[in-house]
């Protein structure tokens, strides 16, 4: 018999953690998942005591478990999902230091930058949470024709797979600005007006090399548009009814690095699914 996939929620005991169970509980029912409910705190907790801490009243997934682990929160955590051989981490932006001039808690900073598998990232004030039944049926994977978006590729097209959701990429062109550059980079014209055949050519190559490792049941549609990338994405994400955002990225959030990332994590409505390249 095949083992089930794992995904991990972390919950620090606030209520804004406990906004990213919803998502947790629907992508452990769409993936046939063992959710994986994780608390860090020093000292044995009950099962009992450890639910009532985390404000949880039920659980809406087939197979759930709870665990109580210690140590530093962001390596506590993330070595949990390494040792279970977890498929994903779903998570708030934010835990009990929940400020809304920061990008992110340093929990979620950390566990962000750290992890090896995907991150679902779900900010605290969206307006329309996802509830355990939340069926995503359009994931919008915006790439800049970098190898490492196109490498990044072939895990987005897996997760399409296990979450039963279509894919729209789309091919941001930044006029004025610093474009991707390398030997294979695929990035289109600089120029706002570019003739139609451009696109037509960049989704040639684009299939060329990354749809072979596409599964057959994933509907796959290439898109361009122009301009300031998180605007666009923001625009297009809407436009399209994306019901989450897919980005590769380097995992990496110093200063002047992914720009991209975080502007949609400042303002997006979405859930957004981050993979490390």
């Amino acid at each position: 018999m095949a083992k089930k996939p794992a995904v991990v929620v972390p919950l620090d005991g606030s209520e804004i953690a406990l906004k990213a169970l919803g998502a947790a509980q629907a992508v452990a029912k769409i993936m046939d998942a063992i959710l994986h409910v994780v608390h860090v705190a020093e000292g044995k907790i009950s099962e009992d005591r450890l639910l009532e801490r985390l404000k949880i009243d039920r659980l809406e997934v087939g197979t759930c478990l709870l665990k109580q682990i210690a140590g530093n929160p962001v390596e506590a955590v993330l070595g949990f999902a390494t040792d279970i051989g977890a498929k994903m981490i779903i998570l708030s932006t934010h835990g009990w230091t929940y400020n809304r001039a920061h990008l992110l808690g340093a929990t979620g900073t950390g566990i962000l930058q750290g992890a090896a598998i995907p991150v679902l990232a779900v900010r605290p004030d969206m307006k329309k949470m996802p509830h355990p039944d939340w069926r995503p049926k359009k994931m919008l994977c915006p790439i800049n024709g970098s190898l490492s978006a196109i490498a990044g590729m072939k895990e987005i097209f897996e997760l399409a797979g296990s979450l039963g959701t279509s894919v729209d990429v789309l091919n941001v062109a930044v006029h004025g600005g610093k474009r991707p550059t390398g030997v294979g980079t695929m990035a289109t014209s600089e120029y706002q007006d570019y003739p139609h055949r451009d696109i037509q050519a960049w989704a040639k190559e684009f299939i060329r090399r990354c749809c072979n490792s596409k599964p057959p049941s994933v509907e796959t549609k290439m898109f361009q548009r122009a301009g300031d990338p998180v605007k666009a994405i923001l625009a297009f994400s809407e436009e399209h009814k994306a019901d989450l955002i897919a980005l590769t990225w380097q995992g990496q959030l110093e200063p002047g690095r992914a720009k991209t990332v975080k502007g949609l994590l400042k303002v997006t409505e979405l859930p957004v699914l981050v993979t490390k390249t």
